[in-house]
């Protein structure tokens, strides 16, 4: 795909990458759509280069953006810039759905390699992780 090439996708399109699915991965941006099923989320961490948001489709997730807590449902957009310690999760006893979206792009890249270092058994050391801009906070 050529950076002037247009994305069109209808509801349930996209590339599987995991269980999200990928609707853009471009270099200015990457957009995901996935689910996080009761109990589900993230671990904090932050990004020293691009930001991480969040879209709420379905559901309720929890969200940490620094030093805020804020639950949100349908509609709610989280964005956390760089620098910024975010995770989320979802405490209720419903799945719930939602976009990501990760400016200027390269997250789909990094899913896609972690994806096949697990696959290969692999656990990644930190400077994997720091080469793809994601950095854990203990």
């Amino acid at each position: 795909m050529t950076r002037s090439e247009p994305i069109t996708l209808l509801a349930g399109q996209g590339e599987l990458v995991g269980t999200s699915v990928v609707k853009a991965a471009r270099p200015e941006l990457s957009l995901l759509e996935f689910e996080v099923r009761p109990g589900g989320g993230v671990s904090p961490h932050f990004h020293k280069l691009h930001s991480d948001s969040f879209y709420v489709l379905e559901g309720e997730l929890e969200f940490h953006v620094g030093d805020e807590v804020l639950a949100g449902g349908p509609g709610t957009y989280v964005l956390a810039p760089p620098g910024v310690v975010h995770f989320f999760r979802n405490v209720s006893d419903a799945p719930a759905r939602a976009l990501n979206l990760h400016t200027p792009g390269g997250f789909v890249e990094y899913r896609r390699e972690l994806l096949e270092l697990h696959a290969q058994g692999i656990e990644p050391e930190e400077s994997f992780f720091e080469g793809h801009d994601v950095y854990d906070v203990d």
